[in-house]
C-alpha cells in the first residue's frame, strides 16, 4: 500500500511507500501525529499504521487525520485542523498556520478528549501535567536540518578561533561557513515572514559598497527579529538576542576604522558578538525544528 503524509505547510507529498515511510520517520519528517492518506483514500495519523510506531489503539482505516493518537507527554493541545500537536502560547499551528483557538487536550493513557483546563481526566483518573520545554535544551537535536545547522556553527566559530594560528588562512572556510549558515537560516523562515529569500539574503553581501548596507542590517539583524517572529507565531517560549544584532551592525561600521584606532580590537569584538548573535538565532531555529519535529 502507498501513501500520502501532509508536511508543516499543509502540502500533501508522495506517494511512499511502507519502506519509505519508515526512512522518513527515521529522519524525523513524519510523526506520530502527521496526517496521513493511503492511495485508497483513507485518512488519519502516521501513528494508526501497524507496525510504524507503538501499537495504534484505532485502525488507520477508520479514524479521520484530525483525530491524534495519545502523545508523549500527559497531556497535549492539538490542532482541530490537521490534528498536529501545538504550543498552549501558539498563535498558529505549525503544519497547517491553523488558528489555534479550536486546540482539544487529549489524555496521554487513555485517548479521552478533554477541556483545555482540565488538570485530571474525568474518563481514567491520570494526572495532567505536562513537561515544559526548557529553552537552553538545544544540544541534541535529532532532525537533519537541525544536526546541519549545529554542524555549521560549529566549524564556524572553530575556524575563527584558528585565524591567529594559522595566520589568517583560516578565514577563508570560517566565511564559507557562516553563509552556509545564514543560508540554512533564513531557509526556516516563512516566506510571509521572511523579508527576503535565502539566496538574496547571502548573494546580496558579496555586491559592492551595498553590502556596507545588507550584511549588518537585513543578513544578520534582520534575520534575528525575522526568527523571533516564527518562534512567536508558534509559541516557543524563546527568544534570539536582538541587542547582539544591533551590537553586531555598530562593530561592523567601527571596524571599517579599527586598524586606524584600535589596532584591530574592534574587530576581535565584532567577531565574539557575531558568534554569540549567530548560536542565538540558531538556538532558536533548532528548538523549532525539534518541536516541529517531536
Amino acid at each position: 500500500m502507498n501513501y500520502f503524509y501532509f508536511d508543516r505547510t499543509n502540502q500533501k507529498q508522495g506517494p511512499v511507500d511502507e519502506q519509505q515511510l519508515k526512512e522518513l520517520v527515521a529522519q524525523r519528517v513524519i510523526g506520530p501525529n502527521t496526517p496521513m492518506e493511503t492511495d485508497t483514500g483513507h485518512k488519519g495519523v502516521a501513528g494508526q499504521i501497524p507496525g510504524l510506531f507503538a501499537p495504534a489503539s484505532t485502525p488507520f482505516a477508520q479514524t479521520p487525520h484530525t483525530v491524534p493518537v495519545p502523545s508523549p507527554a500527559n497531556q497535549q493541545l492539538f490542532c482541530t485542523n490537521c490534528g498536529q500537536p501545538v504550543s498552549e502560547h501558539a498563535v498558529a499551528c505549525m503544519s497547517c498556520g491553523a488558528s489555534p483557538l479550536g486546540h482539544r487536550k487529549f489524555c496521554r493513557h487513555c485517548a479521552a478528549a478533554l477541556n483545555p483546563e482540565q488538570v485530571i481526566c474525568t474518563k481514567c483518573g491520570a494526572a495532567l501535567v505536562a513537561t515544559p520545554r526548557h529553552p537552553d535544551a538545544v544540544g541534541s537535536a535529532a532532525t537533519p536540518q537541525a544536526k546541519t545547522l549545529n554542524t555549521y556553527f560549529m566549524w564556524y566559530w572553530i575556524c575563527l578561533a584558528a585565524v591567529i594560528p594559522t595566520c589568517g588562512l583560516a578565514v577563508i572556510p570560517a566565511i564559507v561557513f557562516m553563509f552556509l549558515l545564514l543560508y540554512q537560516l533564513w531557509k526556516i523562515i516563512p516566506t510571509d515572514i521572511a523579508r527576503t529569500t535565502p539566496g538574496k539574503a547571502v548573494g546580496f553581501c558579496f555586491i559592492p559598497f551595498f553590502n556596507i548596507y545588507w550584511v549588518p542590517f537585513v543578513a544578520l539583524k534582520g534575520l534575528g527579529e525575522d526568527m523571533n517572529k516564527v518562534l512567536q507565531r508558534y509559541g516557543i517560549q524563546y527568544q534570539a538576542n536582538e541587542s547582539l544584532g544591533l551590537t553586531v551592525c555598530i562593530l561592523y561600521y567601527c571596524t571599517l576604522l579599527d586598524c586606524l584606532i584600535t589596532f584591530g580590537l574592534v574587530s576581535v569584538a565584532y567577531i565574539v558578538v557575531t558568534i554569540l548573535f549567530l548560536k542565538s538565532v540558531k538556538d532558536g531555529a533548532v528548538i523549532l525544528l525539534e518541536q516541529e519535529g517531536a
